[in-house]
């Protein structure tokens, strides 16, 4: 085992891993880190590491209590990041349902369901996969070793805890200004008709998508921004020409609106198809051929070596029981409960349907655990194609689903049917890519306890406290952004303005996905020209790679040619702040690194917090813009006031930059 692999509790010492403050503050963690996480992924598409604010706060609290020591804080960090990972699971796929209008609302035991089964296979899956991945030397595991560096350091005094406090302070009170008390801009757009073309351009003010951009850095920034300019900046003029004028009596942002959600988002639906399966290709050679070399290993090394503490997992019973149980549950789901039972099949062809999506389930989704716990390994949570596998498996089951009904039916289904069984294929796609979020991200933190020297089997069972927590919390977070800004131009009232509804790009993918294998009524046109663009920005990677070294994030591209404005150009603004910063901690520690990663930890802490503040405080805006009828029942001014509502907006973030910049270089703690 290589020095840097030894880990720092030794398997002979014995100390308190799971107590009740470790549970406590893990609830509490989880429950608001998955909020955050829900909210950010109904947004942009893209969630935020949970496991470094955990670890952050972990600390900064239980070094309050005298005894406590770094594997409870480890302990912490690891629910906490289990709930991030489910709501990556649910929101990701569930709220397709209600944009192929299947479901009206998220009915909270439903999706409780189907988050806790999916959480919970992650985590069996998991388990046989471990010991396997976080003792191959070829991946890196770049957040596992952040981590437990950072949770090494707990004795430093440089932790960062006033950086994530005003990280939480500053992003709430950005958000409360703009979101509720509408002083500040959000956004700032200026289009104009000519000649039967919209030309024009625009901006967005969001604390959250600074964070965001500051974590995910300027190379996937930069790629966000290029689509972005592909979609809107060339796409809406050169479509506006093509179909005409879309709507009269409408003013032009609001016709550049309808033209978006109508035409050109397919054009992002496209590419985010082909950059996904792009993606996922690019990474099965060096998988299959480093899973086969880790086999290997792995089965030499258990031929060779006793069992210690810091290698006993949950025994194999208790892995075959969950997944027994989950299957049980899942067929009775399938069978009594779920869209299969309203697809005109006889009683034994239902209940043969039913098994067959149950075995997908367990069998696809454990392949798809280990080929996204390995990717993670490889490249980090955040750049591992978790999504990309996602593409492909919903693709296959809407293809198999769909033969599978045509042989038992024998007769074309009506349309509501197909709406049924397309809504089929995402519950089943919903419960695999909870089980595969949960092994994307929590084989970081496995590998984190095998560097600190902890108990895995503490460690899962901490992981199904996280799954269950966040599988209570997300459902209603949902239903109330739901219900107060609708969800890809799925509005719950009519009187609602779609411009303002939650993106969710991975969810409103698999509904265009399963629709097109279905109902076969999706614009191809648009979904076509998305497609040949994200081709010809592979050609561009490429050549770009030979000549600078360095390429695109194809799938980055595709995301920012669908997400808005006001999402994409704050984020390449919080990817320049991550530049900027970085290449200052370079001049000034030309041959340190070690106190490059010090010093750029602050940083890091600070966007995980304005990250967190801003997404929780849209959360609680949620309840009683809910109550008083509209994300407007706060506002304190009316449209006079929004060119200072804008220029506001430009002050507060180049503020952010200053702050960003202060907070990462200041000498005290």
């Amino acid at each position: 085992m290589a020095a840097d692999e030894q880990p720092f509790i030794s398997a002979e010492q014995r100390l308190p891993e799971i107590t009740l403050r470790v549970v406590v503050l893990a609830v509490l963690l989880t429950v608001v880190l998955a909020m955050a996480n829900a909210y950010l992924a109904l947004k942009i598409g893209l969630l935020t590491s949970a496991a470094i604010p955990a670890a952050v706060i972990s600390m900064a609290i239980l070094r309050w209590f005298r005894n406590s020591n770094i594997l409870e804080n480890n302990q912490v960090q690891t629910a906490a990041s289990a709930g991030e990972a489910v709501a990556g699971g649910i929101v990701y796929t569930i709220p397709a349902l209600i944009i192929i209008n299947y479901w009206q609302s998220f009915g909270y035991w439903e999706n409780f369901f189907i988050a806790l089964i999916g959480g919970v296979l992650g985590v069996a899956f998991s388990i046989p996969i471990r010991k396997m991945l976080v003792t191959e030397p070829s991946l890196r595991f770049p957040e596992g070793r952040a981590i437990a560096e950072l949770l090494k350091t707990s004795a430093d005094k440089t932790l960062g805890i006033r950086q994530m406090l005003w990280g939480l302070s500053i992003g709430a009170l950005i958000e409360f200004l703009q979101v509720g008390l509408k002083v500040i801009a959000h956004s700032w757009q200026k289009w104009w008709l000519i000649h039967h073309t919209f030309v024009g351009f625009g901006i967005g003010f969001s604390a959250t998508m600074i964070g965001a951009g500051y974590l995910i850095g300027i190379a996937v920034a930069s790629s966000i921004m290029l689509g972005a300019v592909i979609g809107w900046l060339l796409g809406v003029p050169v479509i506006s020409t093509w179909v005409g004028q879309i709507q009269y009596g409408m003013e032009i942002e609001q016709m550049v609106g309808y033209l978006w959600n109508e035409k050109n988002r397919y054009i992002g639906i496209g590419a985010m198809l082909v950059a996904g399966v792009w993606t996922l290709l690019s990474l099965l050679k060096p998988f299959a051929r480093n899973v086969k070399t880790s086999w290997r290993r792995f089965r030499h090394q258990q031929a060779e070596q006793t069992i210690l503490r810091t290698e006993h997992d949950f025994p194999m019973s208790a892995l075959l029981s969950m997944i027994l149980g989950c299957g049980i549950l899942l067929y009775g789901y399938f069978a009594f409960l779920s869209p299969v039972n309203t697809l005109s099949l006889t009683a034994s062809a239902q209940g043969w349907l039913a098994l067959g999506c149950v075995l997908y389930c367990i069998v696809v989704g454990l392949i798809f655990s280990a080929i996204t716990g390995y990717f993670s390994g490889m490249v980090g949570v955040s750049a591992s194609p978790g999504s990309s596998v996602i593409i492909g498996g919903v693709l296959f089951a809407s293809l198999l689903l769909f033969m599978v009904l045509q042989q038992l039916t024998g007769s074309l289904l009506t349309e509501i049917q197909l709406r049924n069984a397309a809504a089929v294929t995402i519950i089943i796609c919903a419960v695999i890519t909870g089980a595969a979020s949960i092994a994307n991200d929590n084989i970081q933190d496995l590998k984190v306890g095998h560097l600190l020297g902890a108990t895995p089997w503490k460690q899962q069972a901490m992981l199904l406290l996280g799954v269950t927590v966040a599988a209570l919390v997300i459902p209603p977070v949902m239903q109330l952004l739901f219900s107060v800004y609708g969800i890809a131009g799925v509005m719950p009232r009519l009187d609602m303005d779609p411009s303002q509804s939650l993106p969710a790009p991975p969810a409103a993918l698999m509904a265009a996905i399963s629709q097109s294998v279905f109902q076969q009524n999706l614009p191809w046109d648009m979904m076509g020209l998305g497609m040949g663009i994200a081709l010809l920005a592979i050609v561009g990677h490429y050549g770009l790679q030979r000549v600078t070294g360095r390429g695109l994030s194809i799938l980055g591209m595709a995301i920012g040619m669908y997400l808005p404005l006001a999402s994409s150009t704050p984020i390449f603004i919080g990817g320049v702040m991550a530049w900027w910063v970085k290449r200052r901690l370079f001049q000034r520690f030309p041959n340190d690194e070690m106190q490059r990663h010090r010093w750029w930890r602050r940083g890091i802490v600070f966007a995980c917090g304005l990250v967190a503040g801003a997404a929780l405080m849209d959360v609680v805006l949620a309840l009683p813009f809910a109550l008083m009828g509209g994300p407007d029942a706060l506002s304190m001014v009316n449209d006079r006031w929004q060119p200072m509502a804008a220029i506001l907006a430009l002050m507060s973030t180049v503020g952010l930059g200053m702050v960003f910049y202060r907070l990462t270089f200041s000498q005290r703690s």
